[in-house]
């Protein structure tokens, strides 16, 4: 009876240890999504606060703590601060700094065209099904839309740059979309 009862407890606990470490690893897992978009929601506030940087068209992106920053700046001074303010973000462990600076200050009519160049993009993406994903972050600034992010595959990224060039009023894609390497 004692080796029966032996042999089912270290049955038990064999199990309960597979069970724990495929648990482990989803939690790793979650723990590394939530970390991410702490870090970018850190990251945007701290440039929001920033006075060089707090009226600036910055996207952020984070993956497995690397921020990217994309979108566009008036000056290389603007660009410098913004990946100081992201690198000092805790959890940060390296910045890719992708932002374009500006050819000049748009005039208004610019801003509004480049706000709908902008809308145009996105609904034109979200529209097909191989770029269908929030991970891909559009700006426009004098009709030069930027596409940051992450995606899975080279179609994918080749697709979206098609997609937008086709976009009226564009003048040219900067396609810094970049692959997901845990694909």
């Amino acid at each position: 009876m004692k080796t029966l009862e032996h042999a089912a407890l270290v049955a038990l606990l064999v199990s309960g240890s597979i069970a724990g470490c495929t648990t482990t690893r989803y939690a790793d897992s979650n723990t590394q999504a939530v970390d991410d978009a702490t870090i970018t929601a850190n990251v945007r506030s701290a440039l929001v606060q920033d006075p060089v940087t707090r009226s600036r068209n910055i996207s952020v992106n984070t993956l497995h703590g690397t921020v990217e920053l994309s979108g566009f700046v008036d000056s290389m001074g603007e660009r410098h601060e913004a990946a100081r303010v992201a690198g000092n973000v805790s959890g940060v462990n390296s910045v890719e700094d992708r932002l374009q600076i500006n050819g000049s200050a748009p005039v208004v009519s610019s801003a509004v065209d480049d706000q709908t160049i902008t809308a145009d993009v996105r609904s034109a993406l979200a529209a097909n099904a191989d770029t269908a994903t929030p991970r891909i972050k559009v700006t426009t600034s004098n009709g030069v839309v930027q596409l940051a992010g992450f995606v899975d595959t080279n179609e994918e990224r080749t697709s979206a740059a098609s997609i937008a060039s086709s976009i009226s009023g564009v003048r040219s894609v900067d396609n810094d979309l970049r692959l997901n390497r845990l694909q």
